[in-house]
């Protein structure tokens, strides 16, 4: 049976002092079916010429690639853009820059499952910082997803086929920009929606294959701006639900 092609794509700002740690995650996978795209998002530090650096010393060549970016894009501008250029049997891999993959084996897993289950998005379980703190869990497939708590989080996969011919006003506002926090679920929401109501498979892996940095001894952790604005908009999303 044919190997899946895995491609990672990896919105980045600022993290250069953690990105060599994300990019060695995938590097270090015991299945080599895999290119990673960096998008550098207008960073004021070394990120993108962390990512050629590395590149170079690797010599991973066209395996790795950084896009910098001239104006912000965000993570649902940059994702949408990024599967343009991907294969529809492609899939598609979600890795933020400063985290990472904890698993040698991740691709080689889901490789298996991807060629057993054939599934349209798959997500695992992961780790907040090193806690076993993690919200990503089944999904209550007789219940709207957007009607059910978030728990489509990382690690996130999905064939490039599954976000096409999805209104594209799904992933802007209702100004006609593109959606700018609580990413994510602006992606994630309306490709498990369109999935699971043509009776196609999306599927939890409980098992812990993402890294996801994140200081959870910051006591304002979820009380500045950004977190307020990102679980306004999140629950805007939801409430506006999936336009056809």
């Amino acid at each position: 049976m044919k190997q899946n092609n895995f491609v990672f794509i990896t919105p980045a700002f600022d993290c250069q002092d953690k990105l060599v740690q994300t990019i060695k995650s995938v590097y270090a996978q015991s299945y080599d079916n895999w290119r990673m795209i960096v998008y550098d998002d207008v960073s004021t530090d070394n990120t993108p010429q962390v990512v050629e650096d590395l590149s170079k010393q690797l010599k991973l060549g066209n395996k790795l690639k950084v896009i910098s970016r001239t104006e912000k894009y965000g993570e649902v501008r940059n994702t949408l853009d990024a599967v343009n250029f991907i294969d529809n049997d492609e899939i598609v891999c979600r890795l933020d820059g400063g985290d990472w993959l904890v698993d040698i084996d991740a691709l080689a897993i889901l490789d298996e499952i991807y060629k057993e289950a054939n599934p349209n998005v798959l997500w695992t379980k992961h780790r907040w910082a090193f806690t076993p703190k993690n919200i990503s869990g089944q999904l209550d497939k007789t219940v709207s997803v957007y009607k059910q708590p978030w728990v489509s989080s990382h690690l996130k996969t999905f064939r490039k086929s599954a976000i096409n011919n999805i209104n594209i006003q799904n992933f802007k506002d209702d100004k006609g920009d593109w959606i700018m926090i609580a990413c994510d679920q602006a992606v994630f929401l309306p490709m498990i929606h369109q999935t699971m109501t043509e009776n196609k498979s999306c599927i939890f892996l409980p098992i812990t294959m993402y890294h996801y940095d994140i200081n959870t001894n910051d006591p304002n952790l979820f009380k500045n701006d950004r977190s307020k604005k990102q679980k306004y908009s999140a629950e805007w999303i939801r409430a506006r639900g999936f336009i056809k």
